[in-house]
């Protein structure tokens, strides 16, 4: 396989290279659409749960419903692209939670909400794998990581987007504008979206690997293994600042408007964060940039537990939050790209989003346990750093075992 990935990449070194300032654009604005409906529920939820008689601790399942789908959804179409291509996976999925998404006003109680979230996060799940890699695989392998970022790093000012929209229209508007964007988005791909040219090189090798063999063969089961449980953590943290901060906030004394601002600049420090992790992670910075971003997400996470009700104290943490906790995700699914070759590069990417997920659902449930059993605000969010601190160590047990030769393969 790596002599024919190599022969083709030099025949079309010009061409892919050319393709890129159109893929990217598109799979940055994908990646906006992912952010904007993960969002969605988080911003929606003051006006739709008494629409739905939802109570705090409903709320919780609710945030959940569509990260389970996504769970699956990475896990299953990101094999699935590593057979049928990138460019009809990522369409496919964006149809389904397009279509699902704009079914969301359309729930009358809690039940069908689950549902209908939960299919929508089929589509979630298998957009992600597929967006960042064909953002990495469009461009030459020194820029591969950079360019998976970027386009990850859009991710949160959809979510910003989510806040800006929530501020100006009623809750329903959220999901049908949160709809209308990816169905929208993926006609025009259907039309102008150019398949990875690794992509095609691997698959006309006529290697084929099995998900199992891509995940644990080749001496990838431990790195597979740690690069999951610092996704668990990551994600974990990330959903529960999603989903639950505008709350959290609210509790602690910050005005509703107030938690909407905080809510907006985290979004718009992901965005932040995610471009400097794209710079950073060009060359050989991965460990250090690790490292930084484990301990502001840490130092983050504390001065917003214990910032006094104020804007200007709660907006400093929560941009600062935004910055490291946002995009740590990002740093991670760009890092992992280090550890599978082209050919399962969409299946190792989906099993690190997929497995992330189950972090990702319990996040939202955990706040709503430690709130049902008496914890403020500040003891919910006091008990995200030990996550945290598990996430940087299995990283960093994860880092020796990259491949020495990551870009080539």
């Amino acid at each position: 396989m790596s002599s024919a990935v190599e022969i083709v990449e030099a025949a079309d070194v010009a061409r892919t290279s050319s393709h890129a300032w159109l893929t990217v654009p598109l799979c940055c604005l994908a990646a906006m659409a992912e952010g904007f409906d993960i969002q969605s529920m988080g911003v929606a939820a003051p006006g739709m749960a008494p629409a739905l008689h939802l109570t705090r601790d409903q709320l919780g399942p609710a945030f959940s419903a569509s990260t389970l789908g996504l769970l699956i959804g990475a896990i299953v179409i990101g094999v699935l692209a590593d057979r049928i291509g990138r460019k009809w996976a990522l369409i496919g999925s964006l149809a389904v939670f397009g279509a699902f998404t704009l079914a969301t006003p359309l729930a009358a109680n809690l039940p069908t909400l689950l549902a209908i979230r939960s299919l929508a996060g089929l589509g979630l799940g298998g957009a992600m794998p597929n967006f960042v890699a064909l953002s990495g695989e469009c461009v030459s392998e020194a820029r591969r990581a950079q360019f998976m970022a970027v386009s990850a790093a859009a991710m949160p000012l959809g979510g910003a987007a989510a806040s800006a929209v929530a501020a100006a229209l009623p809750w329903r508007a959220i999901f049908e504008v949160g709809g209308a964007w990816p169905l929208a988005l993926a006609s025009a791909m259907a039309l102008a979206l150019p398949e990875s040219a690794k992509f095609i090189a691997a698959r006309a090798a006529a290697v084929r690997v099995g998900p199992l063999a891509a995940l644990f063969g080749g001496g990838r089961a431990i790195a597979s293994v740690l690069l999951w449980t610092a996704a668990f953590c990551a994600l974990l943290v990330l959903f529960v600042m999603l989903n639950w901060l505008p709350l959290l906030l609210a509790a602690k004394g910050v005005a509703k408007s107030d938690a909407s601002i905080v809510q907006l600049l985290f979004n718009l420090g992901g965005v932040a964060g995610g471009l400097a992790v794209a710079w950073l992670f060009y060359g050989a910075r991965r460990a250090a940039t690790m490292a930084i971003w484990f301990g502001g997400m840490a130092v983050s996470v504390i001065l917003l537990a214990f910032s006094p009700p104020t804007l200007l104290a709660s907006a400093a943490a929560g941009l600062a939050a935004g910055v490291f906790v946002s995009s740590m995700s990002i740093a991670l699914y760009a890092l992992s790209a280090d550890f599978y070759a082209v050919a399962i590069r969409a299946t190792g990417l989906g099993a690190v989003i997929g497995v992330g997920r189950i972090g990702a659902v319990l996040g939202p449930l955990l706040v709503g346990a430690l709130l049902a059993h008496g914890r403020d605000s500040t003891g919910v969010l006091m008990a995200l750093p030990p996550f945290i601190l598990l996430g940087a160590l299995a990283t960093f047990l994860a880092l020796p075992r990259r491949p020495a030769q990551t870009g080539r393969s």
